[in-house]
């Protein structure tokens, strides 16, 4: 089926990718969709990155390849490798995380919705990451406005929404939407105090469950922990 899929004449088959997929278990080598990645045909890139959208962290060893499909012609590969790009970047890959972000200008209002979900649902880390290196790689542009948000570490306020969904870049109006969809992702310990004070027992049995991390939303991250370049994935 990888055979078929890497001939220069291939036009796309969901039926073929689902059935490559079943085939594909858990011990396939994953860097085996390297030539997949590489072919010049847009929908065998298209196949490979929706292929690579189930296997997630194990991708890391050629993540710079297959940001590539951040510039393929199909927009269904970009579609797909934004989220692929989600579960396998590290810290050490900020140009690819801002390269993700530029999309958020991609022609195709497809692609430019995908990113919009990834913004919702990055870490912050990747996030504070994709904003300064997509206001590098794109200076004097809308994405330098983006930066200041993407390093936020705490909830924005109403004005600050307000601000973004009325500016007159479409650019900074999409982000500003998709910043307003964001959970709230980190834990402000300053809260936790304040609330420690209560006389209720039950509330500072609630504090303290929450101190512990017995409360928190799993993907949480509490505010002490908030170091410019040392967080790392899952911390």
């Amino acid at each position: 089926m990888i055979e078929t899929i890497l001939e220069p004449s291939f036009e796309g088959d969901g039926v073929l990718a689902n059935d490559l997929l079943k085939e594909l278990g858990p011990e396939f080598p994953k860097e085996n969709v390297r030539p997949l990645i590489a072919s010049p045909n847009p929908e065998t890139q298209a196949t490979a990155a929706f292929l690579m959208t189930f296997w997630g962290f194990e991708l890391h060893p050629f993540v710079s390849e297959i940001a590539t499909l951040l510039e393929s012609k199909h927009s269904r590969a970009r579609f797909d490798v934004t989220e692929v790009l989600l579960g396998c970047t590290t810290p050490d890959d900020g140009e690819i995380l801002g390269r993700v972000l530029l999309l958020l200008d991609d022609p195709h209002i497809g692609v430019r919705w995908k990113v919009a979900q990834w913004i919702c649902v990055a870490q912050y880390w990747q996030l504070r990451l994709a904003g300064r290196h997509a206001a590098r790689l794109r200076p004097n542009s809308a994405f330098e406005i983006l930066e200041k948000f993407c390093c936020l570490r705490r909830q924005p306020t109403s004005e600050e929404i307000r601000w973004l969904i009325q500016y007159e870049d479409p650019i900074v109006r999409r982000f500003g939407a998709a910043l307003s969809i964001r959970p709230l992702e980190v834990i402000d310990e300053r809260f936790l105090t304040i609330a420690s004070m209560s006389d209720d027992a039950e509330v500072a049995e609630i504090v303290e469950s929450g101190r512990g991390g017995f409360m928190a939303p799993g993907r949480a991250i509490f505010s002490s922990r908030l170091f410019d370049d040392t967080v790392q994935p899952g911390d």
